[in-house]
């Protein structure tokens, strides 16, 4: 692994092999990527330098036909749809994913390039408009993912049952830290459980199953005004369309949940039984969340006491079969 300080000098040797005149760098952070804005005399960028997503305990994130698939899906998407996506620009040779040897370390770092766009995060709480506005643009996703046809040697991780058990192996030492009581944990497992059978029934016909997001929080969406405009598709993957809507509506308030689904159905269907399944997506969402943040120390009060709380609420009701998404 590279020290921070030559992060800069591989973003700056990745820039070299794009036709980006006199860039200007400056760092924007480090999470599942280490990410640079660039700036230049007529466009902006973002520069990638990816790395493996920790918590998941899986390097299958930063391979290159990996990350190419990504930026693939993102093309499509900005050529097929009115969708606002970041568009990914192909290096000097016509590849979509640049290799930087680092100098210190000689390890090769895989790179990326995309032109920014503008919008901004917001940290107030979603009107029910917003929330429909949302549904609506997941929707739209979904279709356009149910309608394309994937190039040859298109790879992208599946969030399917083995995926989840790890997620929730890899949170186990939480319980061994004091994090979270063993009886808490052992919700989390049965639930784990209920959620893996419910998965089983869905079944994986492409009017369920297919590429998502996977990590539409409230953090990876811009605001435009009030057009909404998805960022960071790092996470996308094969899986079950409503573990997108799982993932994405635990950020929204319960009272302007229905509106998410509102707008979701203006050009999405929804199975029957929707709703159940979704909560249980929910929970394997949290659960994964928990995962990839256990590693930050400063993460781990929030991670005890969010614990805690859901134990006593939504993982109860889940497990009696009452429904929670809407209360």
């Amino acid at each position: 692994m590279a020290h921070a300080n030559t992060y800069e000098h591989i973003a700056l040797a990745a820039l070299n092999q794009y036709a980006v005149m006199a860039p200007e760098i400056r760092f924007l952070g480090k999470s599942g990527n280490i990410s640079f804005y660039v700036e230049t005399l007529d466009s902006n960028f973002l520069l990638r330098i990816h790395q493996a997503l920790p918590g998941l305990q899986n390097d299958i994130w930063q391979k290159p036909d990996v990350i190419e698939s990504e930026l693939k899906w993102l093309d499509a998407l900005r050529r097929d749809t009115n969708i606002i996506v970041q568009e990914p620009l192909q290096n000097l040779e016509g590849g979509w994913v640049t290799q930087v040897l680092a100098d210190d370390t000689q390890d090769i770092f895989n790179c990326s390039l995309l032109r920014w766009i503008d919008g901004s995060v917001s940290n107030k709480e979603r009107t029910p408009q917003q929330a429909k506005n949302l549904g609506l643009l997941m929707a739209q996703l979904h279709r356009h993912s149910s309608q394309w046809n994937l190039p040859q040697n298109f790879v992208r991780p599946v969030f399917d049952e083995n995926l989840f058990r790890t997620a929730l192996e890899a949170f186990y030492p939480a319980v061994t830290m004091g994090l979270v009581l063993p009886e808490h944990y052992k919700m989390l497992t049965v639930a784990t459980e209920k959620i893996v059978a419910m998965m089983e029934t869905l079944g994986t016909t492409p009017d369920v199953w297919g590429l998502i997001h996977a990590d539409l929080h409230d953090g990876n969406y811009l605001f435009y005004n009030e057009e909404i405009r998805p960022i960071d598709f790092a996470r996308c993957g094969f899986g079950h369309y409503l573990y997108d809507i799982g993932e994405s509506i635990q950020y929204l308030m319960p009272q302007v949940r229905p509106s998410f689904f509102e707008g979701y159905e203006t050009i999405g269907k929804l199975p029957d039984g929707y709703l159940q399944a979704v909560e249980g997506f929910f929970i394997m969402a949290t659960i994964g969340n928990y995962s990839f943040h256990l590693s930050n120390p400063e993460e781990h009060k929030f991670i005890s006491d969010d614990v805690e709380h859901i134990a006593k609420t939504l993982l109860r009701k889940y497990l009696e079969d009452e429904s929670f998404l809407f209360g």
